[in-house]
């Protein structure tokens, strides 16, 4: 692990004037030429006036004159098929300008505000439980599963200044664990919005962390850190992997680099029957 310079605005001195001004001193221009050639021909001049007559009925945007009709230099150009610019169309274009200081807030935003480098990691997780149901004798299961961590941006109203998630491949093996240090969603019965955070987490700005499950969401039927161990289905015999919830007193810290990471995760389930820890180096 979820990120500008400023752009210059596209409406300044740099655009070309807009083309219906430059009609508009063409054609004055023109009229102005007209009535020299009129006022100084005579005799032999009438031919002139008669082909300057000519040449207005059929107005074209290359104008030459003596003295331009007004302060806007004149321009050879040639008149497009539409109008490339016009006034309304400026003033349309306004609302999809680029404005800088939105796109440097937006830059602000989606900066990493954390030391823990962003990214997917994937290794081995060694899991150990112990436990001792009532009535039966101690018992420790070990196992190995490959899993993945995922730093991110925080999620939602997350006050961490990262997200984590970390979880086994398979979460239907003996073993299997997942941890997510917060929720952002949409409850799926009444459509309402889901802001839940599990993990406290911090950090020491150079890649090392450490955090403690502070709400379980068991009570909202939102538990999403679980343990998935044996649990028995008659006393002391028949196990079958069953999730359970980890408790508040379950805490994680690791330290994270661009190419490796080491994470230790220990705690007891909701219950108290069972102690586990997951370390991963």
């Amino acid at each position: 692990m979820t990120q500008l310079q400023e752009e210059p605005r596209s409406h300044g001195s740099g655009r070309p004037r807009p083309l219906t001004r430059r009609f508009v001193a063409a054609v004055s221009c023109c009229l102005v030429g007209i009535a020299a050639v009129s006022a100084c021909g005579d005799g032999d001049g009438s031919g002139e006036a008669e082909s300057a007559t000519s040449t207005s009925s059929t107005p074209t945007t290359v104008v030459t004159s003596s003295e331009p009709a007004t302060d806007t230099p004149l321009e050879a150009d040639t008149t497009p098929s539409e109008p490339t610019y016009t006034e309304e169309s400026e003033a349309d274009e306004d609302p999809y300008a680029t404005d800088p200081e939105t796109e440097s807030g937006d830059e602000g935003i989606s900066e990493d505000t954390s030391g823990v480098p962003h990214g997917e990691w994937s290794g081995t997780a060694q899991v150990t439980v112990d436990f001792a149901d009532p009535g039966c004798a101690a018992d420790s299961r070990s196992y190995a599963l490959p899993a993945t961590l995922i730093i991110d941006e925080p999620v939602g109203t997350e006050g961490n200044s990262f997200h984590l998630s970390w979880a086994s491949d398979d979460q239907t093996a003996d073993g299997a664990f997942g941890v997510t240090s917060a929720q952002s969603g949409t409850d799926t019965v009444d459509g309402e919005s889901v802001e839940i955070a599990y993990w406290s987490l911090s950090d020491d700005g150079d890649g090392s962390f450490s955090g403690q499950l502070t709400d379980t969401a068991a009570a909202a039927g939102a538990s999403l850190n679980l343990l998935f161990v044996p649990k028995p289905l008659f006393q002391c015999g028949t196990y079958t992997s069953f999730p359970y919830g980890m408790n508040t007193d379950t805490t994680i810290e690791g330290s994270i680099t661009d190419g490796s990471a080491s994470v230790t995760l220990s705690g007891t389930t909701v219950d108290g029957t069972r102690s586990f820890r997951v370390e991963w180096s």
